[in-house]
């Protein structure tokens, strides 16, 4: 029994014979590496053109191919000589219906496959092509075909023709929107960053400002909360200074509690620094984020350490009149981005 080699070597001879008879006149002869190049593209659309047409041909029975195909997969198939003798044949210049039904002979063998009328009726694009390729064209013609574009259009509009009428998309439906009702919602009001404030006493210094400042923080309560009796016994802002008997301006306010009255965090933060000074006495100051810092001076007692987390409301100190002061009360200041604000404006009741 002949190999499947030997066997693919006669059918090349043979149809090498019927080529030459068939040619005429001269070729231009390509260099190998062009004519490799061909053959790959050629045999991309072959394969293409296989799918093409069994698709064509018979839709529903593609399922049924697939043990006729992992058949052959297992099979002892020698898939290189037959995709080398389509692609001889391709160089040949043979037609392309026949050179593909050379490589169907040698892959699947030469049973006849018997397809039932399922009533499909081709569309006059695949119908048109089909002809196109029984006609005898090679794959080269394939490559070197050019389409006129004035010829599509037309064939684009025969086939819409044909399509029935249900499958024209239905018109888009109006959609109604149902109403906004939150738009009647009461919707929060927005708080400015800056509140301006008139002001129209002396020049203010230059990190101070009488405007209000959004803190963006989430709660804020007075430093005093809870204590009894108390009075804003200094102000912000310029005044006669009760010791040294200069104008000056001051930073905070002084809030007149009684020694040993609870100094409670302004909000959440963490301890900035802690310490003593003739001024202020024992002071220290909270850093609330945000920018957001608050100082409580001449306290007679700290009860906190530099760097402590605290929540609002902590006790951090006790009132008392350490340090320049003529009696027992709380200075108080708050910055926002190192700029000097108002505290009363952040005291409620104040």
């Amino acid at each position: 029994m002949e190999s499947a080699y030997r066997q693919w070597e006669k059918r090349r001879d043979r149809r090498q014979y019927r080529t030459a008879e068939r040619r005429s006149g001269n070729k231009v002869a390509l260099a190998p590496k062009e004519c490799r190049r061909l053959v790959q593209l050629g045999v991309c659309i072959a394969l293409f053109l296989v799918v093409f047409v069994g698709k064509g041909v018979f839709p529903e029975q593609m399922l049924a191919a697939r043990d006729k195909i992992v058949q052959v997969i297992q099979g002892d198939t020698d898939f290189r000589a037959a995709f080398a003798s389509l692609g001889q044949s391709i160089s040949d210049g043979e037609p392309v219906l026949e050179t593909l039904g050379t490589l169907w002979v040698d892959v699947f063998g030469g049973e006849e496959v018997e397809v039932p009328d399922s009533g499909w009726k081709p569309l006059p694009l695949y119908t048109e092509t089909v002809s196109h390729l029984q006609s005898g064209v090679t794959v080269h013609g394939l490559l070197t075909l050019a389409l006129d574009e004035k010829e599509e259009i037309p064939q684009a509009a025969e086939v819409s023709e044909t399509l029935p009428e249900s499958s024209t998309p239905p018109a888009e439906e109006s959609v109604q929107q149902e109403p906004d009702t939150t738009a009647d919602a009461v919707q929060p009001t927005p708080v400015p960053d800056v509140i301006h404030v008139d002001y129209d006493g002396p020049a203010l210094p230059a990190n101070a400002t009488m405007d209000q400042y959004n803190l963006g923080l989430a709660a804020t309560m007075s430093p005093i909360e809870g204590a009894e009796g108390w009075w804003v016994s200094s102000p912000y802002g310029w005044r006669e200074h009760p010791v040294d008997e200069e104008e000056k301006f001051h930073n905070g306010v002084d809030l007149a509690v009684n020694t040993g009255t609870s100094v409670k965090a302004f909000a959440d933060g963490v301890v900035d620094y802690i310490g003593d000074s003739p001024i202020y006495g024992l002071y220290t100051q909270i850093d609330h984020g945000n920018g957001v810092t608050s100082f409580y001076a001449h306290c007679s007692e700290l009860l906190v350490q530099q760097g402590q987390t605290v929540s609002m409301g902590d006790v951090i100190a006790l009132s008392g009149d350490t340090g320049n002061s003529t009696g027992p009360h709380l200075h108080f200041e708050l910055k926002k981005d190192g700029i000097l604000l108002n505290p009363l404006y952040y005291i409620p009741s104040a």
